[in-house]
């Protein structure tokens, strides 16, 4: 064997000689992974199931029935999850860049950086659509083609942000069940 590739394999000085997944990190990986969890299987549910009831419905009925899931959205249990994954993953990333680069900190930093691109999106794509929808009258006559627009370009980015999330959920579940440190 030649004699660099061995520091490969040997334990890390930095780590004490220690070799595996620090608890700390598996534990921000669980707990950003649940997070992760809950908001992907909210982004699929709607981009599977009500997006496509919502479209089959008159114009005027599916924006009221948007207009009402966007005023209820903002609840404390889903905002935990939503935000709480978020600020996570922030925290993985800065682990990750003070850190050995290691399968395990470049998986959380992955994992991380998943999640905080569909955080993004929801805020930058799909946050101002459901502000517009919010000012939108049902009942006028151009709210219709509005109401088209907003189903394709909503589903279209909360699809993407499903994806993203539960990319980021196995990633940070895969790191969260690493060997611990011995």
């Amino acid at each position: 064997m030649h004699p660099s590739s061995t520091s490969l394999l040997a334990p890390s000085a930095r780590t004490g000689g220690s070799t595996g997944t620090s608890t700390a990190t598996r534990v921000l990986c669980g707990l950003a992974g649940a997070g992760a969890a809950v908001t992907a299987g909210v982004y699929t549910h709607f981009s599977l199931t009500v997006m496509p009831r919502l479209a089959a419905l008159p114009a005027e009925e599916g924006i009221r029935a948007m207009q009402a899931f966007n005023r209820q959205a903002v609840q404390p249990p889903f905002m935990l999850c939503f935000f709480g994954a978020a600020a996570l993953s922030c925290a993985l990333l800065v682990r990750a860049a003070r850190r050995r680069r290691s399968v395990a900190t470049r998986g959380a930093a992955g994992a991380a950086g998943a999640y905080l691109a569909g955080f993004a999106i929801t805020v930058v794509l799909n946050v101002p659509r459901n502000d517009a929808l919010a000012a939108l009258d049902p009942t006028a006559a151009a709210s219709a083609a509005v109401w088209g627009d907003y189903l394709r370009e909503w589903t279209s980015a909360n699809s993407v942000r499903a994806v993203l999330s539960g990319l980021a959920t196995a990633g940070l579940a895969a790191v969260s069940l690493l060997p611990g440190r011995r």
